[in-house]
């Protein structure tokens, strides 16, 4: 599963894609060439616009921002 990683217009199927969107937006099959130029950057925006992400029974992606962090202790230091 791919997601967006910034918004984006899709030139070969016009669909507008937004951070955080699934990649395609239909479920469609897309080619390996199209897969690599949009997640490389050799494609006119010249970076990448979708990565991998990982899928836990095909239910929500697991995003990297969503891991849980570990609750820091500390004191707050003097202003």
């Amino acid at each position: 599963m791919y997601i967006c990683t910034v918004k984006w217009r899709d030139l070969e199927s016009r669909h507008l894609y937004s951070e955080g969107d699934k990649f395609p937006f239909d479920g469609s099959e897309v080619s390996e060439r199209r897969i690599a130029e949009l997640s490389g950057t050799q494609n006119k925006a010249g970076f990448a616009l979708i990565r991998a992400v990982a899928v836990k029974n095909e239910e929500k992606p697991i995003l990297e921002s969503e891991t849980p962090k570990k609750a820091t202790r500390g004191r707050k230091k003097a202003v």
